[in-house]
């Protein structure tokens, strides 16, 4: 699986951390999570079983809370996990002006 693994692993059977890890290396990367057909197509050798997809998302949903708690102006989707992070980042822009 070429988006999981250096040179060393293809070798290797895949578990569900592996996936885990995937997913939160990518939110933490600032990449939106991608839906099971994409991670699929993107890894033909590899199932994309029921655990595994669940595994990523797990994992991108903990990348995405530690991205999102860094510099908030830059980020894109931390609305994702915090629903009134566009409130709260207004009151601070405001604030920062005055």
């Amino acid at each position: 699986m070429e988006l999981l693994c250096d040179l060393d692993c293809f070798w290797r059977k895949y578990e569900a951390e592996d996936w885990f890890q995937y997913g939160e290396q990518r939110a933490k990367n600032g990449f939106v999570v991608q839906e099971n057909e994409t991670l699929e197509s993107a890894n033909p050798e590899e199932a994309v079983t029921e655990a595994f997809y669940n595994a990523y998302l797990e994992g991108h949903t903990s990348g995405t809370t530690i991205y999102c708690s860094q510099e908030a102006y830059i980020l894109a989707f931390a609305m994702q996990v915090m629903p009134d992070f566009r409130a709260e980042y207004g009151k601070g822009n405001n604030r920062k002006k005055e």
